[in-house]
């Protein structure tokens, strides 16, 4: 299963995730929970896993059916990193391993930074920057 199989069954299209502007629209009409645990499954992590990244509690977000717009943007932007992951690596587990070592560049595992919508951005540019022959 790809990142963009849980977005398409829920409306959206891997094109929503490069706009920003479509992102937000998206996050402000609200984005289902259970399209956060489909992409969960997607890319074979654990709910546990992904707590780190989240605002609030798992037990809190599982509580709820749509996301608020800064929950949702949140979770937008995650997928975001992943799909442009995916498309660099051409597979989601040498993404994810690419994502858990320490990047000299940024000082830290790029993971560490999905946390905030700058975090995400960093780690897309740094993709952007490997894909380009710049070293990351």
């Amino acid at each position: 299963m790809k990142v963009e199989e849980p977005l398409a069954a829920y409306g959206l299209t891997a094109q929503s995730l490069e706009s920003d502007v479509e992102l937000i629209r998206h996050a402000r009409v609200g984005i289902k929970t259970s399209m956060f645990w489909d992409f969960l499954k997607a890319i074979k992590s654990s709910k546990s896993e992904f707590e780190q990244f989240l605002p609030y509690s798992l037990k809190t977000f599982s509580r709820k059916r749509v996301l608020d717009e800064e929950m949702g943007e949140r979770v937008l932007n995650i997928m975001r990193v992943f799909k442009k992951g995916e498309d660099y690596f051409g597979d989601i587990e040498k993404f994810k391993i690419w994502i858990d070592r320490f990047n000299p560049f940024i000082g830290d595992k790029p993971k560490n930074f999905l946390t905030t919508s700058t975090g995400c951005q960093i780690i897309i540019d740094e993709l952007g920057r490997a894909e380009h022959g710049i070293m990351a």
